[in-house]
């Protein structure tokens, strides 16, 4: 029996892949002065000052449009259907992974030896992370994919000892996931 909350929560879930997935697929060119976005205003002038000399280098590239800043970030434009598909595993992943994860806590015994839970919960956890650099084309993304690619084939083989249908689903999807991790680690 699937409780109310757990439906909400993956309809939940599912709406924001899309839009996560949409989001990366759209390119909004406006600047962020149009889409409202205002920064904090500085009381006086010697905050001013003092925030205009101890500025980070990236702040000051952080206002612009949309393709100001894919420019900066080089041509490897997150937006190629490889990054897609990347993104939407992960997504996937970090749901499969978190529905799984709840159903061996609520099953005990075995199936919530807390190094299996652990495995699971960190394959969730990195594949929502990877999702995250990836949206923001990070230069560490590459890094992230690797180490990725590795807990999600320990998680799955992990999940592929139990012989249950939610197990195995969750044991391919984390080696769907980590060879997906491989080709963007290239």
């Amino acid at each position: 029996m699937v409780s109310r909350s757990y439906d909400h929560d993956k309809d939940y879930l599912e709406k924001t892949k899309r839009d996560y997935i949409d989001k990366l697929r759209s390119s909004d060119m406006r600047s962020f002065d149009d889409q409202g976005y205002t920064g904090a205003t500085l009381e006086d002038e010697e905050d001013e000052q003092w925030a205009n000399d101890n500025q980070s280098p990236i702040a000051g590239k952080m206002s612009g449009s949309m393709e100001e800043l894919e420019l900066m970030q080089g041509p490897e434009v997150s937006q190629s259907d490889e990054v897609v598909e990347c993104l939407k595993n992960s997504l996937d992943c970090y749901q499969k992974c978190t529905e799984t994860l709840t159903r061996c806590t609520a099953m005990g015994g075995k199936y919530a030896e807390s190094q299996h839970l652990n495995l699971v919960m960190d394959c969730a956890r990195i594949s929502i992370t990877n999702a995250d650099f990836i949206l923001r084309n990070s230069n560490f993304c590459r890094e992230i994919c690797g180490l990725s690619a590795n807990i999600c084939d320990d998680c799955g083989d992990s999940c592929d000892r139990f012989d249950e249908d939610f197990m195995k689903e969750c044991a391919n999807m984390c080696r769907r996931c980590a060879e997906s991790y491989r080709e963007m680690a290239r």
